[in-house]
C-alpha cells in the first residue's frame, strides 16, 4: 500500500508539466473526482459565482440545523431542569456552562483540525487519509478525555471557589459526575460526522441528531421526573444521548453510506505516529474556540455589577446570541471543508474566487441576522422575559448586539477560511490578542467605566475586538502565498506514506 501511494503521488508531482494547464486546473490534477458524492465537492469546471454559492447552501442548511439540534440538548436539560425547581435550574446553568468550556468546546476546537485535514486529503485523491486522519483523532481525543473527566470529577472542590451560594455547587457538582459518562460519545460523534462532511455528506449526522433530540428529552424526563432522580437523571439522559449518537451514526455509514467505505482504509498502525499536524491545528482550533467563550463568559458575569434587571436582560441578550451564532458559524464549516477540498486539489485560483464570493456572504448573512433581531426586537425580549423592565433593557441594547452580529459573522467567515487553509495556529494568535488585549478591557471600560454605556458599552467593546480580528485575518489571507499551502499538503501526504 505504501509503495502504491508513493507512486501515486510521484504522477502528481511529474503531471505538471503537461500541456494544457490554466488557471482553473487543479495542481494535483490526477486527483480522481467523485461527482457521485453528496455536494460534488470538487467540480471545479463548472465553477460560477451561482454553482459555487448553491453548492454553500446544500451544504451549510443541513450544518445549521444541525448544530442547533446540538445545541437544543442543553435547551431539553434547562427545561427539565426548569420543571424541578428554581435551584436546580440555577445549578442547571452552572453546571452547563462548566460542561461547554473545559470540555465540549475543546473537543469542537480539536474537530476543526477534521475540517482541514480531512478535507484537502479527499481534494487531494488521498482518500484512505480521511480515515486515517479520523484514526488518529479517535485517539487523540481519548486522550484528552482523561484530564477533561478528571476534571468534571473534582468539581465539588472547584465550584465554590468560584459560586457563593453554598447549595448550587453541591448539585451541580452531581450533575457534572453524571454528565461525564456522555464525554467519549460527545467526543467520537465530533470526529465521526467529520468522516462523512469530508466527502461532501452533510446531511447524515443531521439524521443522526433528528433521531437523538426526543430520546434526549423522552430519557431526561424519565429520569428526571418520572423516576424522581431530579438533576441527576437530566444528566444521565443527556449523557446516553450523547452515547447514542456515534452509535447510530457509525451503523449508518457501514450499512447505508456504503460508497465512503473508499475513505476508510482499515485501522492502521500509522495512526500511532504522525500526530504533529493533527495536535497543532488542535490545540490551535480548541484555543480559538474556548478564547472567544471566555471572553464571553467573563463579560456575562461583569453585567451582575449593573444590576440584577440587567443581569436578566443579559441574559436574553446571549440567549438569543448564541442561537444566532450557530447560522455563520455552520455556514463556516461547510466553508472549511470546500476551501480545503480546493487546497488539496491545487485549485488555487479556483480557492480565491471562493473566498472573496465567501467573503461577500458572510457579510450578507450578518447583514440579515442583524436585521431580524433588531426588527423582531420587541417579540424576542417578550418571549424570554416577562418582567417589563428587563424587556426595556433588553431591547434598548437590541440594535447594539445587531451591530455585533454583524461583525461576528465576518469572524465567523475569516475563521473558517483560515481553517481551510490550515492556519489555525495563526487564527489562534489573532483572536487571543483582539479578545484580550482589546476585546475585554474595552468593553468593561466601556460598560463600567466613565462612560457608563453598561449592556450597550460591553456588546460595543466586544464588538471592535471581532471587527480586529476579520481586519487581521484577512490581510493575513491577503499577504499569504498560497502556493506554499500546496506545498504543505504534499509534505503532509509524503510524510504518511
Amino acid at each position: 500500500m505504501s509503495t502504491q501511494r508513493t507512486d501515486t503521488g510521484n504522477r502528481r508531482l511529474s503531471s505538471h508539466g503537461h500541456d494544457g494547464v490554466n488557471e482553473t486546473s487543479p495542481l494535483l490534477p490526477n486527483a480522481p473526482r467523485s461527482h457521485d458524492r453528496p455536494g460534488k465537492l470538487d467540480d471545479e469546471e463548472a465553477f460560477t459565482w451561482k454553482s459555487e454559492f448553491w453548492l454553500m447552501c446544500r451544504s451549510a442548511g443541513p450544518l445549521i440545523i444541525t448544530y442547533l439540534l446540538q445545541y437544543s440538548s442543553n435547551v431539553i436539560t434547562t427545561i427539565v431542569a426548569g420543571r424541578l425547581g428554581a435551584e436546580d435550574l440555577a445549578a442547571a446553568s452552572i453546571s452547563l456552562t462548566a460542561m461547554s468550556i473545559p470540555g465540549f468546546a475543546l473537543f469542537e476546537g480539536m474537530a476543526t483540525a477534521l475540517d482541514t485535514l480531512c478535507a484537502q486529503a479527499y481534494g487531494s485523491g488521498h482518500r484512505t487519509g480521511v480515515g486515517l486522519h479520523i484514526q488518529r483523532m479517535l485517539l487523540l481525543m481519548a486522550v484528552a478525555i482523561v484530564p477533561v473527566g478528571a476534571l468534571w470529577m473534582c468539581a465539588p472542590w472547584i465550584l465554590p471557589l468560584v459560586v457563593r451560594q453554598e447549595f448550587l455547587p453541591i448539585k451541580a457538582s452531581a450533575f457534572l459526575r453524571v454528565s461525564v459518562a456522555g464525554l467519549p460519545g460527545y467526543a467520537f460523534f465530533e470526529a465521526g460526522k467529520r468522516f462523512l462532511q469530508a466527502q461532501g455528506d452533510f446531511n447524515t449526522a443531521l439524521l443522526v441528531l433528528i433521531l437523538c433530540a426526543p430520546v434526549n428529552a423522552l430519557l431526561s424526563w424519565l429520569f428526571a421526573i418520572k423516576l424522581g432522580m431530579g438533576l441527576k437523571g437530566a444528566a444521565l439522559g443527556q449523557a446516553l444521548a450523547n452515547n447514542l449518537r456515534p452509535v447510530l451514526l457509525l451503523g449508518l455509514i457501514v450499512f447505508f453510506r456504503k460508497w465512503s467505505h473508499e475513505c476508510w482504509g482499515g485501522w492502521s498502525r500509522s495512526a500511532l505516529r504522525e500526530w504533529g499536524p493533527m495536535a497543532r491545528l488542535s490545540i490551535a482550533g480548541s484555543i480559538v474556540i474556548l478564547a472567544e467563550w471566555m471572553a464571553f463568559e467573563i463579560l456575562c458575569v461583569s453585567t451582575s455589577y449593573i444590576g440584577t434587571e440587567y443581569l436578566a436582560a443579559q441574559s436574553v441578550l446571549v440567549t438569543v446570541a448564541i442561537i444566532m451564532w450557530h447560522v455563520p458559524f455552520s455556514i463556516s464549516i461547510a466553508v472549511t471543508t470546500r476551501i480545503g477540498n480546493l487546497i488539496g486539489g491545487g485549485a488555487i485560483q479556483l480557492a480565491r474566487r471562493a473566498a472573496l464570493m465567501y467573503s461577500i456572504v458572510f457579510l450578507g448573512v450578518g447583514l440579515l441576522v442583524g436585521t431580524l433581531l433588531f426588527v423582531l426586537r420587541n417579540e424576542l425580549a417578550f418571549i424570554f422575559s416577562k418582567d417589563s423592565v428587563v424587556r426595556e433593557i433588553a431591547t434598548g441594547s437590541m440594535l447594539t448586539v445587531s451591530i455585533f452580529h454583524t461583525l461576528d459573522a465576518i469572524s465567523c467567515g475569516c475563521n473558517g477560511m483560515m481553517r481551510g487553509l490550515a492556519r489555525q495556529s495563526v487564527s489562534a494568535w489573532v483572536v487571543m490578542l483582539a479578545n484580550y488585549l482589546v476585546a475585554v478591557p474595552l468593553a468593561l471600560w466601556l460598560e463600567l467605566g466613565t462612560p457608563h454605556l453598561k449592556l450597550n458599552g460591553l456588546w460595543m467593546g466586544y464588538g471592535c475586538g471581532l471587527l480586529l480580528t476579520a481586519v487581521l485575518q484577512c490581510a493575513y489571507m491577503k499577504w499569504l502565498r498560497w502556493a506554499d499551502l500546496i506545498e504543505d499538503v504534499r509534505k503532509r501526504e509524503a510524510e504518511e506514506t
